[in-house]
């Protein structure tokens, strides 16, 4: 077959913040990469101009400012303490301007087959005849891509909506509108729905905790940044957490809402301040599982039921890769094998970057991913021995992840203990510090299995905070 050549590169597959901290992170290390992106600008989630976007009129970071954005490029102290999605978008377009990578992305290159080969992989780029050649791949794509809906018996002759495809309070407004789950995107749209919606439901399969932006007029992710500092063994701070919940926002039942099964930190957290308060207000009609659609009726496993001309499924995602055979990445138990949801147990050339939730910045964690990933392709390609150690260490996959005990849930593969996972991370990177350092301040290194030595001068980024 004629291949497009490219074998002294690394594919990147998306220009979100994933890609973009392993766009970044490759630059500086000299490590040549093609970065490609299907839509026509960056951001992937964040970006409501593009198909990939999945982004609301009222979408705001759940992370405060200080703690989300990346660490060698804060988001700007003049932005909110908590900033919206076109905020947020132009802090990425800031960020790959800053570190000058905007140029090294490919848009309007979507992938729509990417196959394991001898010594690398072919990549085949839509509206392209022939495939290209790379020597590793990064999928770097999300996972925000096909929605999760529920199977629910019956027919229901209203509107049938994911929180993907909604995008403002008009597609809310003069409706009587049930929301299913309780996550942050279906919260932020019931909420909407109050101040639109002739009727307001949130059905929810289980109590949840929502936890609030703000206390103490600080925002809650610095105090537990503050808190997880204090050595303590993980049952013991998910007891006291769920104490001081209970504390500082109250028992579930007192709003009206359903008290959760488990601790805390067994589950992602849900962000919001207002929601319980609407409840206790009556403007959101709280109700169970949906059990079955008859015509505009919604019928819910308590007995009850309600009229609906709206229904809007804040449900989640499916978690795969369209392009890739996903036994590569997932088990039969749809559980990621990679190592650190990073690193393939036997392959050296296949990688995951922000394949990941947890509770804090993900932007961070792609980048301390991207850093651990460079500093592997550096130490195989100076052959160091640090290669062969972690070569060792990530054949254990995934059985090993800094997972912690969350409740079984679709919702949960991919969650890590934010704070564990770092540290985790970090550990890694450190070991091989010195031989990466010493890779970049020679600006010397070989494409990732050539054996050919090219030179590629280091790249310095000024940090700035505009």
């Amino acid at each position: 077959m004629d291949v497009k050549s490219n074998t002294d590169k690394v594919c990147i597959v998306g220009a979100g913040s994933s890609g973009l901290a392993a766009a970044k992170t490759f630059s500086e290390r000299g490590i040549p990469f093609d970065c490609l992106e299907r839509e026509h600008d960056l951001g992937g989630l964040w970006n409501e101009e593009t198909d990939t976007g999945v982004v609301y009129d009222t979408t705001y970071l759940v992370s405060s400012r200080k703690y989300t954005g990346f660490d060698d490029y804060p988001l700007p102290e003049e932005y909110p303490t908590y900033p919206s999605h076109r905020e947020t978008l132009a802090y990425l377009r800031a960020y790959a301007l800053n570190f000058g990578i905007l140029d090294k992305i490919e848009f309007n290159a979507p992938v729509e087959r990417a196959e394991r080969v001898q010594d690398g992989w072919r990549i085949q780029v839509a509206g392209e005849e022939r495939p290209r050649f790379y020597r590793a791949l990064v999928i770097a794509n999300g996972h925000h891509h096909v929605p999760r809906m529920p199977n629910i018996p019956g027919t229901f002759t209203g509107e049938i909506l994911h929180s993907r495809d909604y995008r403002s309070v008009k597609q809310l407004a003069d409706k009587r509108v049930v929301v299913v789950g309780s996550g942050n995107s279906a919260c932020d749209i019931v909420v909407d729905a109050t101040s639109v919606a002739r009727r307001t439901s949130l059905s929810m399969r289980s109590g949840t905790y929502f936890v609030p932006k703000f206390v103490f007029g600080r925002p809650m992710d610095g105090i537990i940044n503050f808190c997880e500092k204090i050595p303590m063994p993980r049952g013991l701070r998910n007891r006291l957490y769920t104490h001081w919940h209970t504390l500082m926002v109250g028992r579930n039942e007192r709003y009206g809402l359903p008290e959760p099964e488990h601790r805390i930190m067994d589950t992602h957290p849900t962000m919001s301040t207002v929601l319980p308060q609407l409840v206790a207000h009556g403007r959101i009609d709280v109700k169970p599982t949906i059990t079955e659609f008859a015509g505009n009726k919604v019928r819910f496993s308590d007995g009850s039921e309600a009229e609906a001309d709206l229904v809007v499924y804040g449900t989640g995602y499916e978690i795969s890769i369209p392009f890739l055979d996903n036994g590569l990445i997932f088990g039969p138990d749809r559980q990621p094998i990679l190592y650190l949801n990073v690193f393939h147990p036997e392959l050296d050339d296949l990688f995951a970057v922000g394949l990941i939730q947890a509770n804090g910045s993900i932007w961070r964690l792609a980048d301390y991913q991207s850093q651990l990933v460079a500093s592997y392709l550096v130490a195989l390609a100076e052959r160091h021995e640090r290669a062969d150690w972690f070569r060792n260490l990530k054949r254990q996959g995934h059985a090993t992840m800094v997972q912690g005990s969350y409740v079984p849930s679709e919702r949960h593969r991919l969650e890590a203990n934010y704070y564990v996972y770092r540290r985790a991370l970090k550990r890694h990177w450190r070991r091989f510090g010195p031989m990466a350092e010493a890779a970049l301040q020679s600006g010397r290194l070989v494409a990732p299995s050539s054996g050919r030595s090219q030179v590629k001068p280091a790249k310095t980024a000024t940090t700035s905070t505009r």
